[in-house]
């Protein structure tokens, strides 16, 4: 199944809307408090938040820092009641837990000092090991589950030994965040901007595909989606502004649902929508009354130069893109020339198919084009000059080809009846 196209980038809605940056819409996380220091060797330090709702990212100063996956599956179970001070607790299995791990049971977080007897887990100075982060120790009835939240040996020795400098794991449970990190204890969290939230480009991602996929849902079903684009492979402006007011509507009234500018952008969007289903406004794949005189493109020109500005007659061939070249420098009627290629069997005319004009003299009146077709060289002045090596494009469609965006518009019909 093909991926369903984003018809306007980043850069694009901004120019359409230069304010969407100012909705960046990450919240602070103020309130840090230290939770345990040098927990795993002589410099990493934990600190944790409480009631911060939600966190699916997080970002210090800007930057996005890593995330450790909270544990929602059961590493093994309590075997004997633990106490609110009890040094050691009994498990039915150490398997997969080691000295200086976070593990929490029930609401209580713990970290487990050492392993011994292979279902025993040392937690020395309790009043320091025990009801780590804001929480409480505890009794733990047996059967309790115990969760590894956090395997120093693992996931924080990965993250610390490729140099990063934080990271965090979210508890939904207790609304808890806890932030691992270097010498947290001499660089406090807190004199940092640390906030939460999507991160923004993603979020503007989204809301450009969300969209555009609104803006397929409301045109005409009959334009083929992949003929939105211009000859250059480009999506054309009329697809790429509809799209880009679409989204910045959305985004605007994800946090005011009655924005006036919103509902501005959204009914210059539907205007776009509405013309474009009933043509009213033509893409650029689209055959129009006029196709078959040709569309003039600059390929190399220069400025002031001499060049066509018009076309007559009707191309009584089928599509083609007309290379249009002059050959020899100089004034009109004068030494200025141009030769003309149209399509042979293998390549347009802008890929020299078939030579049909060659360097014949510019008059400035209406000269042989090819196909039915006459072009009229002027330049910006009396004293203009055509550039050697100058080229354009005429782009040209048969007159008989079927016309999409024609501009005449049907007209009901009435009779009076006697």
């Amino acid at each position: 199944m093909a991926t369903a196209p984003i018809y306007c980038t980043h850069k694009e809605l901004k120019r359409v809307y230069p304010q969407i940056d100012s909705f960046d819409t990450k919240t602070p996380i103020y309130g840090w408090t230290s939770g345990l220091t040098d927990f795993l060797d002589s410099s990493l330090d934990i600190f944790y938040a409480t009631n911060t709702g939600l966190i699916t990212d997080l970002f210090i100063d800007g930057a996005k820092i890593d995330k450790i996956a909270y544990n929602t599956t059961e590493t093994t179970q309590v075997k004997t009641l633990i106490e609110p001070s009890a040094t050691s607790i009994d498990v039915d299995s150490t398997a997969g837990v080691n000295a200086g791990d976070i593990i929490k049971i029930n609401n209580e977080y713990m970290r487990a000092t050492a392993v011994t007897d292979g279902d025993t887990l040392a937690i020395s100075t309790p009043e320091t090991n025990r009801g780590l982060f804001g929480t409480s120790a505890t009794h733990h009835a047996v059967d309790s589950s115990v969760y590894l939240i956090m395997d120093v040996s693992g996931v924080i020795g990965d993250a610390t030994s490729a140099g990063q400098s934080y990271i965090f794991i979210y508890d939904t449970d207790l609304d808890l965040c806890i932030l691992v990190g270097d010498d947290l204890t001499t660089s406090d969290p807190n004199d940092n901007l640390i906030e939460a939230g999507e991160e923004f480009t993603t979020m503007i991602t989204q809301f450009r595909t969300d969209a555009s996929r609104y803006l397929d849902s409301k045109l005409d079903p009959n334009l083929p989606r992949e003929q939105l684009k211009d000859k250059s492979g480009n999506f054309d402006y009329m697809i790429i502004r509809s799209s880009a007011l679409i989204a910045a509507a959305f985004l605007i009234r994800a946090t005011d649902p009655t924005n006036e500018i919103a509902s501005a952008l959204m009914e210059e969007a539907q205007g776009n929508i509405d013309a474009l289903n009933s043509g009213g406004a033509a893409l650029s794949w689209q055959t129009t009354r006029d196709a078959s005189r040709g569309i003039i493109r600059d390929v190399t020109y220069t400025d002031g130069s001499v060049r066509p500005v018009d076309t007559r007659g009707m191309w009584g061939g089928t599509f083609d893109i007309v290379k249009v070249q002059i050959i020899t420098g100089g004034a009109i009627d004068g030494t200025a020339t141009y030769s003309v290629w149209v399509k042979d069997g293998d390549k347009l005319g802008n890929q020299e198919g078939n030579q049909v004009v060659t360097a014949k003299k510019i008059n400035g009146d209406y000269q042989a084009l090819a196909g039915g077709l006459q072009i009229r060289f002027a330049g910006t002045d009396f004293d203009s000059v055509a550039t050697q090596d100058n080229i354009w494009e005429i782009e040209v469609m048969g007159v008989a080809e079927h016309i999409d965006a024609s501009g005449v518009k049907s007209v009901a019909n009435s009779r009076w009846l006697n």
